[in-house]
C-alpha cells in the first residue's frame, strides 16, 4: 500500500484517481490548488502527482519548493500536451517523471508499481549501508550531501574537523572518513580529550618511556603511535588545556611525536580527524582555543545537521534501529504507523540520533503489539505526555498554593484563622506563603 497525494485542478481527475487507487488499498489525499498542495506535501508520502498547472501558482515551482523540503520526495507531473517542453524542465528539476493527459490508469498503477520498488531498494541500501558501516543513515538532502563530501575528501587529505550538536553521529562520520581514506587499512584510534586527566594527556597520546616518571613502569606506545599508517579521532577536542593544544599543533607541524622521557622523535602517517559540539570560533574570540590549530586542522570542515532539520530521515532511522533491536533480542522487528511517526517528526530531538535510538529501544523493550501507534510511543518519550517527577512535583505545588490561597480568602486574610483551618502551625503557613509568594 502506498500514500499518495494528488494536486490537480481538475474534479474528474482526482476523484477518478481517489476512487481508483483506494479500491487497490491505497490511501490517496487529494489538492485542488497549489496552496492545499503546498500544506498537504509537508506530511509523509511515498508519492505526489502535480499537476503543471494550477489555479494559483506553477506545478514547477511547487515541485522546487517540495524538493527543497524533502529531497527523498517522489514527484510525478502531470500535464497536458502543450505542457511537454515544460515538462522535461520539471524532470531536470528533480521530477521523478511525468503522465501526459488524458490520465491512464496502467501507466499510473505502472509508475506506483516502479516507485514502490525504487523506494524499497533506496531504503535496502541505506539499511545495508548501516550494517555494514555504522549509523550514518539518511536520505535528506543534507545527509546525501555530507556523506557524497566525504566519499570525495576523504582519499585527498589528512585533516579534518566534525562539528554537530551531541548525539548528531561525529565518531560515525569519523569512521567513515576513515574507511574512504587513503589510510583505509590502518587503526581507527578513538580518543575522547574530555576524558583524558590533564596531567596525563601527554602520556596518554605521545607515550612514555620506562622511569619518564613515577609509576612508568614500561615503556608504552600513546594512542597517536598506535594510529600510525591509520587514523587518530579527537572527540571534543574543545576540552583540551592550551597546553595540550599546543602540543597537538606541534604534531600536525611536523608529523612527528615524542614520548615523554625520550629525546627520539617517532614519524607517523595518519589522518587526524577532530571534532566538536562547540562554537570554535567563538572559544577563539574567548582565548579558550588556539586559533593557529583550528585552521591547521580544519582543512575540510564537515557540519552535521541536527536531527531535528532531517526530520524525512527519521521513518528510515527509526525502521532501521528497531529490526537491529529486534535481531539483538530474538523478537520480530515492530513497526510504527504514519501517526506515530509523524509525532516523532514533530518532536524536537534535544539529544539528536542518540535520544531516537534510546526511544526505539523502548519501544521494542514495552510495545507487545505491532504496529505501533502514537499513544505507545508518546509515553516513552520525554516531555510529551508521560508523567515525570518534575511535573508530579510542579502540579502538587500548583495545588497547594491554590489551596493556601482559598483558606486564606475564606478566613478574610487572617493568618491564625487560616492556618486553623488548614491543620497547620502559623510560621508553618507563613514558610509556604513566602514560598509561593502569597501576600
Amino acid at each position: 500500500m502506498a500514500k499518495i497525494l494528488v494536486i490537480d485542478d481538475e474534479e474528474n481527475i482526482r476523484s477518478s484517481l481517489k476512487s481508483a487507487l483506494e479500491r487497490r488499498s491505497h490511501a490517496v489525499v487529494t489538492a485542488a490548488n497549489y496552496k492545499q498542495g503546498e500544506q498537504f506535501s509537508k506530511s509523509d508520502f511515498d508519492l505526489i502527482f502535480l499537476d503543471i498547472l494550477l489555479p494559483d501558482g506553477n506545478g514547477v515551482e511547487l515541485l522546487e519548493k517540495i524538493l527543497k523540503e524533502n529531497g527523498n520526495q517522489t514527484v510525478v507531473m502531470i500535464s497536458g500536451h502543450a505542457d511537454i517542453d515544460t515538462a522535461v524542465k520539471a524532470i531536470q528539476a528533480g521530477a521523478y517523471d511525468f503522465i501526459e493527459k488524458p490520465i491512464s490508469l496502467d501507466r499510473v498503477l505502472i509508475t506506483i508499481e516502479n516507485v514502490s520498488k525504487k523506494n524499497r531498494l533506496s531504503f535496502e541500501k541505506e539499511r545495508m549501508f548501516a550494517l555494514l558501516y555504522g549509523e550514518l543513515i539518511g536520505n535528506s538532502t543534507r545527509m546525501k550531501k555530507l556523506k557524497n563530501d566525504i566519499v570525495i575528501s576523504a582519499p585527498k587529505t589528512s585533516r579534518f574537523l566534525v562539528l554537530g550538536e551531541n548525539g548528531t553521529g561525529k565518531e560515525l562520520v569519523a569512521n567513515m572518513i576513515h574507511r574512504y581514506s587513503l589510510n583505509a587499512n590502518g587503526p581507527f584510534i578513538s580518543v575522547n580529550c574530555a576524558a583524558l586527566p590533564a596531567e596525563l594527556v601527554e602520556s596518554e597520546l605521545f607515550g612514555h618511556t620506562t622511569g619518564a616518571f613515577t609509576g612508568a613502569t614500561k615503556d608504552r606506545k600513546g594512542r597517536f603511535v598506535e594510529a600510525d599508517s591509520g587514523s587518530i579521532f579527537l572527540d571534543e577536542i574543545s576540552e583540551m588545556s592550551p597546553a595540550a593544544q599546543a602540543k597537538i599543533l606541534r604534531v600536525i607541524e611536523t608529523n612527528q611525536v615524542t614520548p615523554v622521557g625520550s629525546d627520539k622523535p617517532i614519524d607517523l602517517k595518519i589522518n587526524i580527524i577532530a571534532a566538536s559540539n562547540k562554537d570554535l570560533k567563538s572559544m577563539i574570540s574567548q582565548g579558550s582555543f588556539r586559533e593557529d590549530l583550528y585552521f591547521r586542522l580544519n582543512v575540510v570542515q564537515f557540519d552535521i545537521p541536527p536531527l531535528r532539520d532531517r526530520q524525512s530521515d527519521i521513518p528510515l532511522l527509526a525502521d532501521y534501529f528497531l529490526n537491529r533491536f529486534a535481531n539483538e533480542t530474538g523478537g520480530e522487528p515492530k513497526k510504527l504507523t504514519s501517526k506515530a511517526i509523524t509525532f516523532l517528526k514533530n518532536y524536537s530531538f534535544p539529544g539528536n540520533v542518540r535520544e531516537l535510538k534510546n526511544i526505539m529501544e523502548r519501544v521494542n523493550i514495552y510495545c507487545e503489539k505491532s504496529p505501533v501507534d502514537i499513544a505507545d510511543v508518546k509515553p516513552l518519550v520525554p516531555g510529551s505526555g508521560s508523567l515525570t517527577i518534575d511535573k508530579l512535583k510542579k502540579a502538587t505545588e500548583n495545588f497547594e498554593k491554590e489551596f493556601i490561597e482559598s483558606a486564606l480568602t475564606q478566613s478574610d486574610g487572617r493568618v491564625a484563622e487560616a492556618a486553623r483551618r488548614l491543620g497547620l502551625e502559623r510560621s508553618h503557613l507563613y514558610k509556604k506563603m513566602k514560598k509561593y509568594k502569597i501576600k
